[in-house]
Order: C-alpha cells, then structure tokens, then sequence
C-alpha cells in the first residue's frame, strides 16, 4: 500500500492525539491554562502567500485550477537558463563571458516580475495578502486546511479554542514599516473588539518576530495589553543569509571547494544528480561561471530586497552599515532608507524595549533551534551556529555558541551577562551554547539540530510553544524540567505519523503472524517514544527507521530507499566528480605558474 496521505492532513489529526501522549513522571502535573486571552499568530516567511491581481481586483488564475502567486514565487529555473542558452554556449566555446552575466541578471529581473517594486517600495504588479478579519473558527474548513499546512495549531486550538486563535496575515516581502501598523490595527480594531477582551498574547514566529521588533519599539502604549509574548525560533537579528546577499559575501563566489564539491549536494542530497551537475558546471570557466552566478545574486538583491524593507529587516546589525552604503546611499530610495533606519534603530532599541515590556508584568519567552549549520551560501556558512535559516545568536537574543559540532574549550565558564545565579546551568550539555548572554537565560528553551523550516514537524516543540503561550504556571526553563529541558534534542514526526496509518489501515490478514508481531513491536516503540518530551534523536530515528522497515518487508508500504545500482552510480558519478577537480586544479596550478 502506497502512502497516499498528505503530511500535513496526518499532523493534524496527530497533534490531537498527541495531546495525551505525556510522560508518566508529569501525570500528575495540573496546568493553569488561561483560556480566556485570545493569542495573535505572527507568522514566519512564506506561510501566508500572496496572489497576483487582475485589473478587476480578482486574483488571477494559472489556468492549472489555482491562482498565480505573487509571493512565494515559482520560479521556472530551465526557462531561466533557455533564455541564457546562447550566450552560454557562446561562453563555452570562446572560453570568456559573451553576455552570459548580462543575460543571468536579466533572466532573473524578469523572472521575479510579480515582485518588482518602485524607489519608494511601491508593487509595480498588484498583488493582494489576505489578512482574515476574523478567527480561525470561523474560517471555512479549506481555509483552515491552508492554515494548518503552514503550522499545525490544533493542540493550542485544543487549549483555548479556534475562536480565540488569530492568524495575523502580513506581506513576507512588505513594508515592514506598513506591516507593523497593520497589526497594531489588527489587534485594536479586531481581535480585541471581536473576543471582548482587554489583553492579548502574542507568538512571533521566525520573520514575524522582525515584525515584532519593530511594534514594540513603535506601540510601546500596548505594553499594557499584551500578557505574554512567546518568540519562536524569531529573526530578531535578521539572518546571515539575507547579510551576505546584501553585501555580496558569497561562498560560492569565494570558494571553489563550496562551489564545485559541496553546494549542489547540500541542496539536491547526496545522489548522482548533484555530482553529476558539478561535473557540468566545469564546462564553464570559473571565472566566467562566478560571474554570471554574481550577476544573478546581484540583481535577485537590487530586484527583491533593496526596495523591501521587510528584507531589510532581515540584515544583521552587523552587516547593515555596509549593505546601507552599498544600496541606499546614491540617494535613489529615500524613503526606503528612511524605514529601514528606522528599523535599524528599533532593533537597537530592541533590550531596553523587551524590559520596558517585562515591567509591565508582561511575560516573554523564546524558543530556538541551534547546533547546525546556515545554508551554504552564507560565506561563513559551517562556522556559523544556526538552523540553516536564523542564525543562532539572532533567534537567541545574544547567546553564545562554539561553532556547529565544536564545544566550548574545557575552562570556559558561563559568562553570566543576565543570569549569575549559581545554582543555575545555562550551559547546554553538550557545552555548545551558552545561554546567560541571551537577553533571557531563563526564559529560553533550546533545541537542538532542528531544521528551521521543519520545526513544525516536531510534536514536542509545538507543545512547549502551546504550554508556555497558555500555562499560568510555566514561568521560566524550571517550572517543568522534567518535561520541557531548557535544552533537547531535534526530532521530526510527519513520517512516523504515516507509517502509524499505513499499518493501522492495513490489510493485516495478508501479514504473517511473525511479520505481525514485530510490526506491533515497532509500534509500541515508536509510541514510546513519541510519549517521550525529553528527546534522543538516535533513539527517535532508529525506532522510526525500524517501523519503515518492518513495514517494507511485509510489503504494506513501497521501499523508497536507493537501490544498489542509484547507490553505484551516485559512487561513480561522485569519482568523476572528484577526478574532474583534481584535473582541473592541476591546470589551474599549472596555468597560474
């Protein structure tokens, strides 16, 4: 039997029942939810899209059944490289850039047209964000689905109710400026009339926690109404991604290793395909081929961020006076440069804000995920601790971390910054992250190797962020330790959720006794696990990897690994690749001497 189901169907139905699926040690535990205080969402990038318009303000279809989005884009990548064909054979066979460059940054201007914007940030191609003036209980059940394929929020749904769940809709590639007033509006005009309520709770996720940077800085008379803020793996410092675009810092264009070697195959996975590509892009000169990828970095920059001041948002501190020379100092974007110094003061405002907040009796926590790498086109991309997309350091609110995999040297202590208690341990088992630097030492969970994007996809992460968003009696990183470590591991559930139904929909009558015994086993342990909150990933993977397999065996599920002969030529493909660079650097060495 073929899994057929959608991932994010089964995690709804799985965030139900995973609601019962606590450890026995905290049985007894009673939790003081607060069910009264309706809780505004602000979501990450990407999780709300935006549709192009026709002239009668319509969204405008694909003629596939759906509607063109302005944001996240489809990008059609071989029409990309089809319009760039002749002027890359051209480059190929004359050994130098015959346009190439010109023709990468062109394709790329068109390709992003649903986004262009004029000097002052201003959409050229309208485009509509809907933003539901309303709660998700009165959303319609394909409206819901939408929703809940972006975060599954049945379990917080099952503390307070959909009717005092608001899912903030914002322009991921907006006005930052404009966005924050739009939630400040959003609250006073919306949720509060409509819940009757005096007080709101509110969970910045990812890119909603820039936006939520801003609205303290700029609403500090709403301290009063917000009782808890709870931060989810928040850009609060941007991202080195974003950094490293803006300033040109790539490491592709820095290192050949990354270029040839390891970039495709940290996108595409380790398989024949990758190799297979970088062999390809030998063909081109390096000089040549980092150019054109340059001229296409170069104008995604100039078309996509520069006139966005969300994107700017999303520019370290660190990086931002020298991006803010590079593109907003000729005096062409005025006002764009007037939001995003205004941005840039409301982060450095941001310590000073969150206390203000706390001394209203507000209670502010942050969830973060460490002990990865960031995407490898970051320049200092395996240095760097994060979770591929935020830098640790920026979703931590100033922690300090040894880089991904490393550990902090045998004498080094706590630095104590904002917690010196000595009975306190704000250092991570794995003594790769102090947390007494971060702004909230005791207010801070961590996670460990967990994938930013998939966050969703960990049943335990999502019940910390339910509990300490509604539980009166979850005041720090000790109320429940037992339960909630301030530091755990990463682990993802959507597969082993499926493999739970495709078993349970089995035609168990074709399964042998023996077959059927051993699947129940490897059903009992992944449920074991899953009533675990206190996560070993190497514990949660081989449990989930033996269920697959087991289940691949008595044929209730189709086996996806690679076979013997994808394995032998991703080896082969892998050998060309390595022999092709050692030639080619020999001349390299050769031609420079």
């Amino acid at each position: 039997m073929k899994l057929k189901r959608i991932v994010s169907i089964v995690l709804c139905a799985a965030m139900v029942l995973s609601a019962f699926c606590i450890p026995t040690s905290a049985a007894s535990y009673k939790p003081a939810y607060n069910t009264d205080t309706p809780v505004v969402i602000v979501h990450g990038m990407s999780q709300n899209d935006t549709y192009v318009l026709n002239e009668d303000g319509t969204w405008k279809e694909d003629g596939k059944g759906g509607y063109i989005n302005g944001w996240p884009l489809e990008i059609d990548v071989m029409a990309l490289v089809k319009e760039a064909l002749p002027e890359m054979l051209m480059s190929i066979l004359f050994r130098r850039d015959m346009g190439l460059t010109e023709a990468m940054k062109k394709g790329t201007y068109e390709a992003l047209y649903a986004i262009h914007k004029d000097n002052k940030g201003n959409y050229l191609t309208p485009v509509e964000v809907p933003c539901y003036e309303y709660p998700m209980s009165e959303m319609t059940d394909e409206l819901k689905e939408y929703y809940y394929n972006f975060l599954p929020l049945q379990g917080l749904a099952d503390i307070i109710g959909e009717e005092n769940i608001y899912y903030f809709g914002y322009d991921s590639i907006g006005d930052v400026q404009a966005e924050t007033d739009k939630l400040n509006r959003y609250i006073h005009e919306v949720v509060l009339p409509q819940t009757g309520a005096d007080s709101v709770r509110i969970c910045p996720i990812s890119l909603g926690g820039t936006i939520a940077v801003n609205y303290l800085d700029k609403y500090p008379e709403d301290y009063e109404i917000i009782e808890r803020m709870v931060f989810v793996i928040p850009a609060l410092n941007g991202s080195t991604i974003i950094g490293d675009l803006i300033v040109g810092d790539l490491s592709i264009l820095n290192d050949d290793d990354m270029l040839y070697n390891k970039f495709l195959v940290s996108l595409l996975g380790d398989g024949w395909l990758s190799y297979l590509l970088n062999v390809v892009l030998r063909i081109l000169p390096t000089d040549v081929l980092k150019s054109a990828l340059g001229g296409l970095a170069e104008s995604l920059v100039e078309t996509a961020i520069v006139p966005t001041t969300i994107l700017w948002a999303l520019c370290p501190a660190e990086y931002y006076e020298e991006g803010r020379a590079k593109w907003l100092e000729s005096g062409e974007y005025p006002e764009i440069l007037e939001k995003v110094d205004a941005y840039d003061k409301a982060r450095a405002n941001f310590a000073d804000n969150l206390a203000k907040l706390q001394a209203t009796g507000c209670k502010v926590f942050d969830i973060v995920c460490y002990g990865g790498t960031m995407f490898p086109l970051c320049a200092e991309y395996d240095t760097t601790n994060g979770d591929g997309i935020v830098h640790a350091a920026s979703a931590s609110m100033g922690a300090t971390f040894a880089a991904p995999g490393e550990a902090f040297a045998d004498d080094y202590v706590a630095a104590g910054t904002y917690c010196s208690d000595p009975t306190h341990n704000h250092i991570s088992p794995d003594r790769n992250a102090d947390a007494t630097t971060g702004l909230l030492p005791c207010r801070t969970w961590y996670i460990k190797n967990q994938a930013h994007e998939k966050l969703p996809l960990n049943d335990v992460a999502l019940k910390l962020a339910f509990d300490i968003m509604c539980d009166e009696n979850i005041k720090d990183v000790y109320s429940r330790p037992d339960v909630y470590p301030q530091f755990n591991e990463g682990r993802l559930t959507d597969m082993a959720y499926l493999y739970l139904a495709a078993w349970e929909e089995a035609d168990k009558s074709t399964v042998g006794i023996a077959q059927t015994a051993a699947i129940e086993d490897a059903v009992k342990e992944v449920n074991k696990q899953l009533g675990k909150t206190v996560v070993v990933t190497a514990e949660w993977n081989e449990a989930v990897e033996n269920l697959r397999a087991e289940l691949v065996f008595a044929g209730v599920i189709e086996d996806t690994t690679p076979s013997e002969l994808e394995n032998f030529f991703t080896r082969f493909m892998a050998s060309v690749n390595e022999t092709v660079n050692s030639t080619a650097n020999c001349f390299n060495s050769l031609f420079k001497k």
